[in-house]
């Protein structure tokens, strides 16, 4: 799969009223994967977005990301193309910063970033994994409430970190969604 293969994905967002849909690119331009927006138009717009699908550029099934409904802390599962569960992103509390802690079978990923919300860093228990940069796609693409991300991966991070790491790289972009707002 192309999604596990580039060690750049620069992940175009559009957000509109019932939806956060985004197109998956190489660092050439070249499409390899796109999220679309799952679930019922009525839960949609009472919810918000709380299920997303990631697919290949053939339309396969990648990885499923459900926002779980709960009280405390966000938190996101991620599955397989098989609906089981390999990871769950959940939001930690923090003043200053963002920070995502992605739980794994056999690690734990960090993800913080700054204050403003624009560079974040992956890293796992062997070092970094990615890093993540929030850009300007233009003015006139900010107004239709589009936003770009270049998630850049360490060469050799093993499939599923490299998918975890996509996973939390969305959840970060729904709980920056749920901050605006509320």
């Amino acid at each position: 799969m192309a999604l596990l293969q580039s060690d750049v994905l620069v992940i175009d967002q559009v957000t509109s009223f019932m939806g956060n849909d985004f197109a998956i690119m190489d660092a050439g331009g070249q499409p390899i994967g796109r999220i679309r927006t799952d679930g019922g138009a009525l839960k949609r717009f009472a919810l918000g977005n709380r299920e997303l699908t990631i697919l290949d550029t053939d339309g396969s099934l990648f990885m499923r990301i459900d926002d779980v409904m709960n009280f405390g802390r966000d938190r996101y599962v991620l599955q397989d193309p098989n609906g089981q569960q390999f990871g769950e992103v959940v939001k930690e509390f923090t003043l200053f910063s963002k920070r995502l802690t992605v739980n794994l079978p056999d690690a734990t990923l960090q993800l913080s970033g700054s204050f403003l919300e624009r560079e974040f860093e992956v890293v796992g228990p062997g070092g970094p994994v990615a890093r993540v940069s929030r850009r300007w796609p233009g003015i006139g693409a900010a107004f239709l409430g589009k936003e770009r991300y270049v998630l850049g991966f360490t060469p050799g991070v093993p499939g599923p970190t490299r998918a975890a790491t996509l996973g939390a790289v969305v959840a970060l972009d729904l709980i920056r969604a749920k901050g605006q707002q509320g």
